[in-house]
């Protein structure tokens, strides 16, 4: 448990729904590239590159779907680890 839990125990609470949502979102933006990588699409939207910059992404601006994809699975998999170090947090 990270120190900060065992002074704040409410804060990993509040962070589990803002998890939940940028892995929701992050699904969203998955779908979207694989579609576009499906349809032979190139040119990745600005609004998909700024949420996943806002999803902690950096430098994807310019980069074609499939390079995008593992890039956001890496991500997803990350925020879940996270997910699950928040649920053992709030479990014990």
């Amino acid at each position: 448990m990270p120190v900060w839990q065992a002074f704040y125990p409410d804060r990993a609470v509040g962070e589990r729904p803002q998890l939940l949502r940028q892995l929701n979102e992050l699904d969203r933006v998955l779908d979207f590239l694989e579609q576009m990588n499906l349809r032979d699409q190139t040119e990745v939207p600005t609004r998909v590159t700024e949420i996943l910059q806002a999803s902690g992404l950096t430098d994807t601006m310019g980069l074609e779907p499939m390079a995008l994809i593992p890039r956001v699975l890496d991500r997803q998999q990350h925020l879940r680890r996270q997910l699950a170090a928040v649920r053992r947090a709030g479990a014990s």
